[in-house]
């Protein structure tokens, strides 16, 4: 035989009848406390109506005798309170009423008390002059109607009942005298209570009937509302399941609308580069290449210095050598120039989006000859393309114009990134933007450029004035996509 612990069978079997209990559907579940509930406060309430129905029907009758000794045995009680007695022509017409007699068969025994506990009269000749003393004596003496219920057993207290198999109630009344409410004795009376007892059964039945029939009631109404309530649950769930698996299929459609839309903007951004890209390659393909021979024809070198963009106040600024064809051919081929280098962007495909930054630095000092901080924190290794690009020139124009509009003084660029966003500054600390700088040139990418391909992917872009001087050009552009 295998030998099983006490306390593992008993854990096993509440794990299984709390599983079991766990595998009920909530609406037996409900029903099943409920009626647990229901039932027990109904035989809470049976239970306290049948007793307090036995209780009334027993004080009722109490008071009923009371009434009885109180108007038929005050005339026969005589003398003082100390000297208390029941005459003997009075013993001899209260034992022709009550021995031997149809009220004998109702009535077991009958005595009157005396206050210090004497038997002063009784149907029982050897109980009298005798003293019992008794609580319930002492009780009746204050002016309450005693009664219990006996079985025919004595009661502990030293007094002697009636001999009986038959179910007695015990009657204990004070008597008043004649006219007056002073209390001069207590009469005792003991009554069949067999009729009594087949009264209080046939009550306490149609009390737990009519108890019983409420629950029965009551657990039917409670089952019907349960089971339309079900219903109604069941329908309920059944339409937010719809609803659900609609609104499901809604946003997995907007999601795949998004990712459509997102792959069109950054097949649009690839698209536009790819177009810039060729026009910087025609512009220096063909522009630039007849240009250079139409400087060589007029007689200035290609590899000349090239002279700087003139710009004009008035005409009286005009001068001769302003308007010699070989110097306006220069400037024309130094704006081509300008134009196809910006627009050309360098193979950043395969690079981390930190080098490709790098990348636009290095190109801006060595064509500019200026120095720029870099910081660099937490960027990540890989971006989509498109968004690549897009920070690259963020970097190329910003730089362009703090030299351009700073003169290229403390040039600072820093990008870093979080869960959230990646975020550029590029600043300078020149006299800002609003300075009007005639030597300012044209540059292919403009800052309204730059906002719309930051806005393309839903960042934004916030040009502001730095903290000591000159200008901040900050750029955010969320993680959230982009491809990141």
């Amino acid at each position: 035989m295998t030998y099983v612990p006490f306390r593992k069978s008993l854990g096993g079997e509440k794990s299984g009848i709390l599983g079991y209990w766990q595998g009920i559907d909530l609406t037996k579940q409900f029903l099943i406390v409920a009626g647990l509930i229901i039932c027990s406060s109904m035989a809470i309430l049976g239970e306290w109506l049948t007793s307090q129905i036995a209780a009334n029907q027993l004080r009722s009758r109490a008071e009923s005798g009371a009434l009885y000794m109180e108007g038929f045995l005050a005339r026969h009680v005589e003398g003082s309170a100390s000297n208390l007695q029941v005459a003997e022509s009075r013993r001899k017409e209260l034992d022709d009423l009550l021995i031997g007699t149809d009220l004998a068969r109702r009535v077991e025994g009958f005595r009157i008390w005396r206050n210090d506990g004497m038997v002063i009269y009784s149907t029982d000749k050897s109980l009298i002059g005798k003293a019992f003393p008794s609580a319930d004596i002492k009780r009746a003496f204050t002016g309450r109607v005693v009664a219990q219920l006996e079985t025919g057993h004595n009661d502990g207290e030293g007094e002697e009942e009636p001999t009986t198999d038959r179910p007695l109630i015990e009657i204990y009344a004070p008597i008043y005298r004649s006219g007056t409410r002073e209390i001069i004795a207590v009469g005792e009376l003991y009554e069949d209570a067999a009729e009594f007892l087949v009264q209080r059964g046939r009550v306490q039945r149609q009390t737990w009937a009519i108890v019983g029939a409420t629950t029965l009631a009551i657990m039917a109404l409670l089952f019907l509302i349960v089971r339309r309530a079900s219903n109604i649950i069941a329908n309920q769930r059944m339409t937010l399941k719809a609803q659900l698996t609609e609104a499901q299929a809604l946003a997995d459609q907007n999601t795949e609308l998004r990712k459509v839309a997102d792959r069109a903007r950054m097949d649009a951004t690839k698209s536009n580069e790819q177009l810039l890209n060729r026009i910087g390659a025609d512009l220096h393909d063909g522009p630039v290449q007849l240009l250079s021979l139409l400087i060589l024809k007029l007689g200035r070198p290609t590899d000349a210095p090239v002279p700087a963009r003139t710009t004009f106040d008035s005409a009286a600024d005009v001068t001769e050598a302003d308007l010699a064809p070989s110097h306006i051919a220069s400037q024309v081929l130094a704006e081509l120039r300008e134009l196809s280098t910006g627009l050309v962007m360098p193979e950043i495909e395969n690079m981390p989006l930190e080098a490709a930054l790098r990348m636009a630095v290095d190109q801006h000092e060595y064509a500019t000859g200026s120095k720029v901080t870099v910081a660099y924190d937490r960027l990540p290794e890989r971006v989509a393309h498109p968004l690549k690009i897009c920070l690259y020139r963020v970097v190329q124009e910003g730089l362009n114009n703090a030299f351009r509009h700073g003169g290229g003084r403390d040039q600072r660029v820093s990008a870093s990134a979080d869960q959230q966003a990646i975020t550029v500054v590029i600043a300078d600390d020149g006299p800002g933007l609003g300075v009007n700088n005639s030597q300012a040139r044209h540059r292919p990418l403009g800052l309204q450029g730059i906002r719309n391909r930051v806005e393309a992917f839903g960042g934004s872009v916030d040009i502001r004035r730095g903290p000591r001087s000159g200008t901040e050009l900050q750029v955010v552009v969320p993680m959230e996509g982009n491809g990141i």
